[in-house]
């Protein structure tokens, strides 16, 4: 059986992490040998059951010129390490996003097999970001898209590639509660990275637009980061750091919303809308992307671009208090258990065999 060997440059509680870590707890339950390549940080990806890890010094911080140093260690680090698997024969390279360009260069020289699993589309690439794409253009034997757009987005002559659905942790499903949508004050939630292109100065002005209900965001940052981007809250509103659990908070929640720009950010599947509906909980979401084929307008939720925030207004006042919302929470639940975590492992293994 191929022994696993996967790369993701940085651990955190974002979506893409959180995939892999379903990912190579599913193939280590399936017998496979794991190892795992990522940053010496706290997040999805640590502490995971019978992998055998390889840790680096890698983290973004405000200063470029120090975040690229930390960058180029990374994947220095990458590329030379995983040199030792000169003499394994059953082996395959787990590429997690297109970032960990330091394992394929390896790979190339080694002659082993590199899967991508890609969860980005950048609106605006860089020159670094072009490189990743570049590399992984040249080097990847197949590619797991997280959704059909960023299939669309990417896919070209001669790639080979399939769509494979992100889906939700048994240890997640275990978690969720379902509870009656209660009278006011409706509490409303967003789950992001604490980055502009991600709605979150929308957000705050939905709270002070809409004084009658609760607001709560919980951005991938720590405190200090929060009250450095954040000045005048209204009091309506709480904001909390990167949690490792979120159940509590989706449970005392009645709507839950992703206001990524689209002008500056294109959300490729939508993770935290999947773990909204599990919960029965209607969304909005923008109206491009990977949400699209999980949302449809008035059935679990809407479609709605965060830059007509009158529009984003209404739905939310439509989902809240209509009446509709029992209907609109059914539907998010049926739609949720379309994504299921065994089919999603089944299927990543047969692509892992057929290499």
């Amino acid at each position: 059986m191929k022994k696993i060997v996967c790369f993701h440059l940085y651990n955190d509680y974002s979506g893409s992490p959180k995939v892999l870590s379903l990912v190579i707890r599913g193939l280590v339950a399936k017998g496979y040998s794991v190892e795992l390549y990522t940053s010496r940080t706290d997040g999805f990806l640590t502490e995971l059951k019978g992998v055998h890890y390889h840790q680096f010094k890698y983290k973004w911080t405000t200063n470029k010129l120090l975040t690229l140093l930390f960058l180029i260690y990374a994947q220095a680090y990458i590329f030379f390490s995983s040199l030792r698997y000169i003499k394994e024969k059953d082996i395959l390279f787990y590429v997690n996003t297109i970032c960990p360009v330091g394992a394929v260069f390896s790979a190339c020289l080694l002659k082993i097999p590199v899967i991508y699993h890609v969860h980005e589309k950048y609106v605006n690439p860089n020159i670094l970001h072009r490189f990743y794409e570049f590399v992984w253009r040249s080097c990847s034997v197949k590619t797991l898209f997280v959704s059909k757009y960023l299939q669309e987005q990417y896919t070209k002559k001669n790639m080979k590639s399939v769509v494979i659905y992100n889906a939700l942790s048994d240890d997640f499903l275990s978690n969720v509660k379902l509870r009656k949508h209660v009278k006011q004050p409706y509490n409303i939630l967003m789950i992001c990275s604490l980055k502009k292109y991600k709605g979150v100065d929308v957000f705050v002005e939905l709270a002070r637009r809409l004084p009658q209900y609760r607001f709560t965001l919980i951005v991938n940052g720590s405190r200090n980061d929060i009250m450095t981007f954040f000045s005048d809250l209204p009091t309506n509103i709480q904001v909390y750091p990167a949690q490792k659990s979120v159940f509590e908070f989706l449970y005392s929640t009645d709507l839950v919303l992703n206001l990524s720009i689209p002008s500056l950010w294109v959300e490729t599947f939508g993770l935290t809308l999947l773990e909204a509906m599990a919960y029965g909980l209607p969304v909005i979401s923008p109206p491009v992307g990977g949400p699209v084929e999980l949302v449809k307008n008035d059935y679990n939720g809407f479609l709605v671009d965060s830059r007509e925030l009158d529009l984003v207004i209404e739905k939310i006042i439509y989902i809240l208090e209509s009446g509709e919302y029992e209907r609109l929470s059914n539907n998010a639940k049926d739609k949720s258990l379309l994504f299921d975590n065994v089919d999603m492992i089944n299927k990543i293994e047969a692509q892992i065999k057929n290499i």
